[in-house]
């Protein structure tokens, strides 16, 4: 039985990356939801320097529009979309860890206070916001620029 090691490990891997793909999306980070009409107002009352929150708002046709909110050290609030330019294709999005953003896909990470600079194609796709106190305020039309990504 000379030989059947590699095929055998070749098959497991094979079947552990299908099985991550598959259940990649059971595995996505919550969101919280917002609604508008014209703007969409989130609070970051309780989002401290470092850090940052995920967010969906669901447009007219029903699509879930996926966006984080992120503070950065200085205090300032940065949004992007849940969307790499590059990954976005397959629908994984990012995960918070350690005070980065990370690709699902690919992997890359993005320390939260550099997260709008992306690294070669892969990068985190940005999203305007108007700060107003202890919430954000992000238009619609912004938003649903964003479509193609989901």
């Amino acid at each position: 039985m000379k030989g059947t090691g590699l095929p055998a490990i070749l098959a497991i891997v094979a079947l552990a990356i299908g099985a991550a793909m598959v259940a990649g999306p059971m595995f996505a980070p919550r969101c919280t939801p917002v609604s508008g009409d014209e703007t969409v107002i989130a609070s970051v009352d309780d989002l401290p320097p470092g850090t940052a929150r995920f967010f969906c708002y669901h447009d007219r046709d029903g699509r879930e529009l996926r966006f984080v909110l992120a503070r950065l050290n200085d205090g300032s609030v940065r949004s992007v979309f849940d969307a790499c330019r590059q990954c976005y294709r397959f629908h994984k999005g990012y995960t918070i860890a350690d005070g980065f953003l990370v690709c699902r896909l690919c992997g890359n990470r993005y320390k939260i206070d550099q997260m709008q600079e992306g690294v070669a194609s892969c990068q985190p796709v940005r999203l305007e916001n108007l700060p107003r106190g202890n919430k954000v305020e992000i238009k619609v039309a912004a938003l649903e620029k964003g479509q193609p990504l989901f």
